[in-house]
């Protein structure tokens, strides 16, 4: 019997699995747009639900009689980084409620900045000084948004979506943390503590579980699609992509969310929110290829 030959990396597959994965994230706060009656609890209920049931099914059968054996194993790190990203989950969509998509999303993109951060602090990691040169840059460009909100008597939404960046850095450092743990097998956990999160606050709101069709398939489609298959995909395209790639090619989904709100159902971005969100960008882009030089240089 052959040992079946080991996959070699591949840019023209990783680079349309990554794209596309962007693509599925940016549709979050138009479809949340479209949702009519339901709030954001009862989205956070039925999009975690679905997704952790389509999970459920997957590692079924990938692990089959050994799925309960494989989430014990996960360890306490997969727990944690579960319960950050589904601080994340949760964080969106409140943010969604209360600020526009491009604002959400834009500050969602300081998230590599806060793993930085957390790295230093937790991992003992070094920070390069052109990522804290970087991280000057996105901390005005994250002022000038909510500065702008601030001023409005507003910026709870600002707040909310600062939980997704920290949720997101999180989940990296958990990973770092204990390596090698299956990435879906922590979604699953994360999408259960949503679940969970959704139920405690129907809860307390009172909102109830029913919905009218339309929100239900939009809700459930946002676990299955948006979240589900677009993590498929990234999980598929990242086995061939370096670092530095992943990070530039999955902007698409903070470039491609605003202006697919914008088309279809007119929200357009504020100048400081394209102000504000251009620096932060402009920054990421920035670390992302002086990081892939100095990588290069020491190869």
């Amino acid at each position: 019997m052959t040992n079946s030959p080991i996959q070699k990396p591949n840019r023209w597959v990783g680079v349309p699995l990554v794209l596309t994965a962007g693509v599925f994230w940016s549709t979050s706060g138009l479809v949340y747009r479209l949702i009519e009656a339901a709030t954001p609890w009862q989205v956070l209920f039925y999009r975690s639900a679905a997704l952790s049931l389509a999970l459920f099914l997957l590692l079924s059968i990938r692990y089959r009689s050994r799925m309960i054996r494989a989430l014990m194993s996960c360890g306490q790190s997969a727990v944690i980084g579960g319960l950050c990203l589904a601080t994340a989950f949760t964080g969106y969509l409140l943010a969604l409620e209360h600020t526009s998509v491009a604002n959400a999303m834009f500050i969602l993109a300081v998230a590599p900045f806060s793993t930085a951060l957390l790295g230093w602090l937790i991992l003992k990691e070094r920070v390069a000084n052109y990522t804290w040169g970087c991280l000057i840059i996105a901390a005005i460009g994250l002022a000038i948004m909510s500065g702008k909100e601030l001023s409005l008597g507003r910026g709870l939404g600002e707040l909310f979506a600062l939980l997704p960046a920290l949720g997101f850095s999180g989940l990296t450092i958990s990973l770092r943390i204990r390596q090698g743990t299956d990435l879906l097998l922590t979604i699953f956990i994360a999408s259960s503590f949503a679940t969970l999160f959704a139920v405690t606050g129907i809860t307390m709101t009172g909102s109830g579980i029913i919905l009218e069709a339309r929100d239900l398939i939009l809700s459930s489609g946002m676990g299955l699609f948006q979240l589900g298959l677009g993590f498929l995909l990234y999980t598929a395209g990242s086995s061939h992509l370096p670092a530095v790639e992943l990070t530039l090619l999955s902007l698409t989904e903070i470039i491609v969310g605003p202006i697919l709100v914008w088309i279809w159902v007119g929200e357009a971005p504020t100048r400081s929110s394209l102000m504000g969100g251009g620096l932060i960008l402009g920054s990421i882009v920035m670390m992302a290829l002086l990081g892939s030089v100095r990588t290069k240089d020491r190869n």
